[in-house]
Parts: C-alpha cells; sequence; structure tokens
C-alpha cells in the first residue's frame, strides 16, 4: 500500500482559512522532540470549531486538529511523526504547494491521509504554506484507510 491516499473531501475553504486565521494568533514553534528544540521557521497552533468537528465526523476519523504554518524557502527535515500513526492532511495555499517526499518519492496532494511513521519531508517554495492537519494517534494508517470516507486513490 502506498503510504499516501487522496482525499476529495468538500471542504469549505473560506471556513477553514477563517479558522486558520483565528489559530495563528495562538501559533508557536514546533518544539518536539525535545532535541530538536524550537523551530520558528514551523508554527504550530492547537485549534478546534464546529466545523472542524464536522469535517472530522463527516470523514469518519478521530484526531487531533491542528494548523502548521511553515515559511517560505524551508526545509522540514527528514522525521516520522511522534505520538501519531497517520495524519490527514488539508493545505489551504491557492497555488502548487510543495510536495511531501516519503522515502525518496515525491507525492502532490491538496488532501490526503498520510502514513506519517514513514520517514518523510518537505522542502517549502517561495510561500508559507499552510496546513491543517488531524494527527490520529492510536490507529494505523492500514486501519483508517479501510475506515475513511472520501478516499479516492492512493
Amino acid at each position: 500500500m502506498k503510504p499516501l491516499i487522496h482525499l476529495n473531501y468538500p471542504i469549505n475553504k473560506d471556513i477553514l482559512l477563517i479558522e486558520s486565521d483565528k489559530a495563528r494568533e495562538t501559533a508557536k514553534p514546533w518544539e518536539h522532540p525535545p532535541e530538536y528544540g524550537p523551530v520558528p521557521e514551523w508554527l504550530v497552533s492547537h485549534y478546534k470549531s464546529d466545523y472542524i468537528d464536522k469535517i472530522m465526523k463527516e470523514l469518519n476519523i478521530v484526531g487531533k486538529p491542528r494548523f502548521l504554518y511553515t515559511k517560505p524557502n524551508f526545509f522540514l527535515k527528514i522525521h516520522k511523526d511522534f505520538g501519531t500513526q497517520c495524519a490527514v492532511n488539508i493545505l489551504l495555499g491557492d497555488d502548487h504547494p510543495a510536495p511531501i517526499n516519503i522515502e525518496g518519492v515525491d507525492y502532490h496532494y491538496t488532501q490526503a491521509l498520510i502514513n506519517v511513521q514513514k520517514e518523510h519531508s518537505v522542502t517549502n517554495g517561495s510561500k508559507e504554506r499552510v496546513l491543517f492537519k488531524f494527527s490520529i494517534p492510536d490507529k494505523s494508517f492500514e486501519q483508517v484507510a479501510s475506515e475513511i470516507n472520501y478516499a479516492v486513490s492512493s
């Protein structure tokens, strides 16, 4: 099974961008695991709303929602996510977002279920990358892949 499954959830991008602006007010540099220290080029904000709960319910997932803001031209080094088996990522930018590289293969997506226990990285382009993410800590990628709604391909 490929490590990324594209989704076609009918997202209301306008609502998520408004949520993103609210979440940005509490965004802080990523700091986990501790040996990385704070990463000022990669900000995170944990955030919940009724609309976010609706997305989770309709996708048939349970996750920890957050917004991530990656500065232009930043290389998010190769890593596996800590405390997360898989994730649903929704990119909010208008132009062609930077792909995720998973085990040496670039994947272009706007919405996807991703196996974040595979080594992955992102080399961001010249614009900020705004990502809305559901981290799923307690179900494997394969299990979520078999249960998620709106999956279209891998």
